[in-house]
């Protein structure tokens, strides 16, 4: 498969108003995105993930390093530039009524997306787009004539998906899609997007903090923590075999399907808080929270490194069982 979005060295800093403090929100994150596949992206609140979704769409501006859509850094383009670039990247907000105006009937939002793109010819046709794309996340035309608050939850993160459908994009980029539903609704909304994406050819980079959630649509996972990735890999070598001791705690925290097993397992909850990202720890970001911490962990930064094939991980610890395993 191709690579359709590159993220190269993606920094994003906010300065701490009356005093030279600065909070390091993203540090250096690097990512490919594959035509066709889903990046997982997974952490805490505050690990700098949805940061990351907003400069993918320039919602925020990044400090430094480039987002490249095919041969386009999107960092770098104009205003105009980015009505195009728009057009190929959109993105599903956590909150779907905070993100669509309340005063408006969902067939009006649609409609002007439509107008506003030129994607459709006249009234009639914008219509008739509005029924497809209404039928496409599985809701019946007559909800054009409905308000958000006349809708569930549910319902209205399928209007937020029907309208970043409606201008045609190549990726979604979805923050928290299914967070803030009922739990009866969330099956119900990631199968339609996995639909959308197999049936269209859709890109998606998936945003949560539930590695069981990011795990059942992606093709790859990306764990990051305090701004940056500290594991990268396929689901399923990430699912099976974490490598870092913060993905081993997401993945311990995954309910087993099982309620006899799940009553009997025994889940070591993480100590202490995620550090103060204005003041991080010296060596690991991880390492004050860390049951495996060593000295050099509270010395140096350990790198990004393949500890398995096309697997990588950022821990002194686990890169030096790997080599300990390669040697014997």
């Amino acid at each position: 498969m191709s690579t359709i979005l590159k993220v190269d060295d993606l920094t994003k800093d906010y300065p701490v108003r009356g005093s030279d403090r600065v909070v390091h929100a993203v540090k250096g994150v690097s990512f490919e995105l594959k035509r066709g596949e889903t990046l997982g992206i997974v952490g805490e609140s505050g690990c700098g993930k949805s940061t990351t979704a907003r400069m993918l769409v320039r919602l925020e501006e990044a400090t430094g390093g480039r987002i490249l859509l095919g041969d386009q850094d999107i960092t770098a383009a104009s205003r105009r530039e980015l009505r195009d670039v728009r057009r190929r990247i959109q993105m599903v907000f956590q909150d779907p009524y905070a993100s669509l105006n309340p005063r408006q009937p969902v067939g009006r939002m649609l409609d002007e997306v439509l107008k506003v793109h030129r994607l459709a010819e006249g009234a009639q046709g914008r219509q008739e787009r509005v029924r497809e794309l209404l039928s496409m996340v599985g809701l019946p035309a007559t909800y054009a004539s409905r308000y958000p608050h006349e809708m569930s939850g549910g319902q209205r993160q399928r209007i937020g998906i029907a309208r970043a459908l409606a201008v045609e994009p190549e990726i979604l980029i979805l923050d928290e899609p299914v967070s803030a539903l009922d739990v009866s609704v969330q099956a119900e909304v990631m199968n339609l997007l996995t639909g959308l994406r197999d049936r269209l050819g859709l890109s998606y980079v998936f945003i949560s903090h539930d590695l069981g959630m990011v795990r059942h649509i992606s093709d790859r996972i990306a764990v990051m923590y305090l701004g940056r990735i500290v594991e990268w890999g396929p689901w399923q070598t990430v699912s099976d075999e974490p490598l870092h001791p913060y993905t081993q705690a997401l993945q311990a925290a995954v309910p087993i399907a099982d309620p006899d097993a799940e009553a009997h397992r025994e889940v070591a909850p993480l100590r202490g808080e995620i550090p103060d990202p204005a003041n991080p720890p010296l060596g690991c970001d991880f390492s004050p929270r860390c049951p495996l911490v060593q000295p050099v962990c509270r010395e140096t930064e350990p790198e990004l490194l393949e500890l398995l094939p096309r697997h990588l991980a950022a821990c002194h610890v686990a890169a030096g069982r790997r080599t300990e395993r390669v040697s014997s």
